[in-house]
């Protein structure tokens, strides 16, 4: 593939489209070419993976994707960037489209092309991975859907916001610890591997921004997709009030997935759920569905 055109020759082409950067949307542009190396390599996708880019905009983190990877689906809502990233990566046989929000599903579950495109047959050792330059508005619905989808993601390498990426990876007992904390480190061991400044982004956002991996536990949440969202529905619940003892907020997180507070829970309701670990706090919801019958 041809090498990429400086970004004044992008800049010509959108604006004979009449395209100018939402802020609303997150359309902002990484430029340096050593970062979007920097989350291919993260990823390291194989020819035997699949990769969903989430937010292709210009294509050109797709240009590192689609000359290691096996499959990749580009995602992108607007049609006018999509159809330049479409012509500029013609030559590449082994991308497939999808225009649409990726959290167009039902109830802003994950697109279901998406979906489809993840449950197709991997080759032998074939992992499914999302990698990513996330719009910041939608960044924490995004990874909680991720420990939802099914077929289950393996690894996910996302750009994030700097406190989006403080939030993900945070310990129980800080300030950056909650509810997302916990949704995504009960599937995912997640790192922060870098800072991302500014500069690099054409239009330059107001924050920092970090790169984030998310590789899947060896004993990650189980159970079908069905139950994972259960799962989610009760940490939602559960941190709405997360410096409150468990014997406040317990009440309301079980019935908010059809359960009942266990018998015996004794000490264990003076606990907080900012305290919890994540696989704590996985434990409370399987007691909750087991005393109330789910």
């Amino acid at each position: 593939m041809s090498e990429r055109e400086p970004f004044s020759h992008y800049l010509d082409r959108m604006a004979a489209l009449g395209f100018r950067p939402s802020s609303t949307l997150g359309q902002n542009f990484l430029l340096d070419p050593s970062l979007h190396r920097c989350i291919a390599d993260a990823a390291a996708p194989s020819p035997a993976d699949v990769v969903v880019e989430i937010g292709v905009g210009l294509g050109f983190l797709t240009r590192e994707l689609v000359a290691r990877a096996g499959r990749v689906v580009g995602v992108e809502l607007d049609r006018r960037l999509l159809a330049i990233a479409r012509e500029e990566l013609a030559a590449a046989a082994n991308l497939t489209w999808v225009e649409g929000d990726a959290l167009g599903g039902d109830a802003r579950a994950l697109h279901p092309a998406i979906l489809q495109e993840l449950a197709a047959p991997l080759a032998a050792g074939g992992r499914r991975l999302v990698v990513a330059n996330l719009p910041y508005a939608v960044s924490g619905p995004l990874l909680a859907e991720l420990v939802a989808a099914a077929p289950p993601v393996d690894v996910a390498v996302v750009l994030v916001q700097k406190e989006l990426a403080q939030r993900v990876a945070a310990a129980p007992g800080t300030a950056d610890y909650g509810g997302l904390s916990v949704a995504v480190q009960a599937y995912f061991d997640a790192a922060v591997l870098r800072l991302v400044p500014p500069s690099v982004f054409r239009p330059r956002p107001k924050v920092m921004s970090a790169i984030v991996r998310l590789q899947r536990r060896p004993d990650a949440l189980a159970g079908p997709a069905g139950e994972r969202r259960e799962f989610l529905a009760f940490v939602r619940s559960l941190f709405r009030q997360r410096r409150k003892a468990l014997r406040t907020t317990l009440p309301a997180a079980a019935a908010a997935i059809g359960g009942a507070v266990p018998a015996g829970a004794g000490e264990g309701l003076l606990e907080r759920a900012e305290a919890l670990a994540p696989a704590t706090v996985v434990e409370w919801w399987q007691r909750c569905r087991r005393s109330g019958g789910a």
